[in-house]
């Protein structure tokens, strides 16, 4: 039997102060492969997922589970992948002594199956925050929270307020993109050189009375019989009753149809015509019988549609009492 010599018994107290850098060394390792993701997310397969959370660990991290390759046709999971990594590479910018307190890390189902089997996964994206174990950071609870994509939604300010909660407060950095505003300029710079070599024939378009008179009857016509509240309400073009029968008439004050305001558009548009033929085409005639015949063709075609918009109201409210012609 070999006696153990004084040296042998002080060893392991030897290597007791070395025991801080063994477990600063694991959040070092942690580091070095964010610092070479351009954006600071980690990729891991099944071993590293074990690693990364142990149960020592001093650090917290944001784990996203997702299935990327187009096999999988996660469309979430495409969508998002931006938010994730725009919400890492913000952090990726704070000083070093708070940016390894945290990591963001990312598992694929084609790297790590036998860690979804273990959770019992059947969708993605999956977003767990796993909080620090030991250190200062560590917290009262341990258990891991979990980011409600369903509820939240994919977008990356809902990410970012979701982890604020749990690290120190950081800021979106969204990058700048150059694209729009060029764009925009090119834009810009086109229109008007086009615009100032044909101003000879622009002019006179924007001096047209005609013009901004047909404008402005269209926008009226347009917005009077219904259009915006066709859009807010997303009414139907028609309806059918439980016999099958369409019909493009809502009853009610508070129903409308698409093809109804299309026929009181038009219905607007012929009361419009008829005004503006006896104030501005008939005085026009410089023989009095062609006045005479305009009144009366004008006019009586005036009579006719007004009397077919009371019907039609009629149609729509059956307790109106009030009838021209019809």
């Amino acid at each position: 039997m070999r006696v153990p010599t004084p040296l042998s018994l002080l060893a392991p107290l030897l290597l007791l102060p070395l025991l801080p850098f063994s477990l600063a060394a694991d959040s070092a390792r942690w580091s070095a492969l964010a610092s070479k993701s351009k954006d600071g997310v980690i990729k891991l397969n099944s071993e590293t997922y074990d690693e990364l959370l142990a149960a020592d660990r001093d650090y917290s991290a944001l784990v996203v589970l997702t299935a990327l390759p187009q096999q999988f046709k996660c469309q979430p999971c495409h969508e998002f992948e931006p938010s994730f990594r725009l919400v890492s590479s913000s952090w990726r910018r704070q000083p070093a002594h708070i940016r390894d307190t945290h990591f963001f890390a990312e598992l694929d189902f084609s790297d790590g199956q036998a860690i979804y089997q273990r959770l019992g996964l059947s969708s993605a994206p999956t977003v767990q925050f796993h909080p620090s174990a030991t250190g200062p950071a560590k917290g009262n609870k341990l258990e891991v929270i979990s980011y409600d994509v369903n509820r939240n939604g994919l977008a990356a300010p809902q990410l970012h307020n979701f982890i604020q909660n749990h690290l120190v407060p950081f800021a979106l950095h969204v990058p700048f993109n150059p694209i729009p505003l060029i764009v925009t300029g090119v834009g810009l710079v086109v229109s008007t050189a086009i615009i100032y070599s044909l101003w000879p024939y622009v002019l006179p378009l924007l001096q047209s009375r005609i013009l901004w008179g047909a404008t402005s009857m269209i926008l009226i016509l347009t917005f009077t019989s219904g259009y915006m509240w066709n859009k807010i309400k997303n009414a139907p073009y028609v309806a059918a009753d439980q016999s099958g029968k369409v019909s493009w008439i809502a009853g009610g004050y508070q129903n409308q149809l698409g093809m109804e305001s299309q026929v009181v558009g038009g219905i607007y548009g012929l009361l419009a015509f008829s005004i503006i033929a006896l104030t501005v085409f008939v005085p026009a005639q410089s023989s009095p019988a062609k006045q005479r015949v305009g009144v009366y063709l004008w006019l009586g075609l005036l009579i006719v549609v007004f009397s077919l918009l009371i019907k039609l109201f009629r149609m729509k409210n059956g307790g109106y009492p009030f009838s021209l012609l019809f």
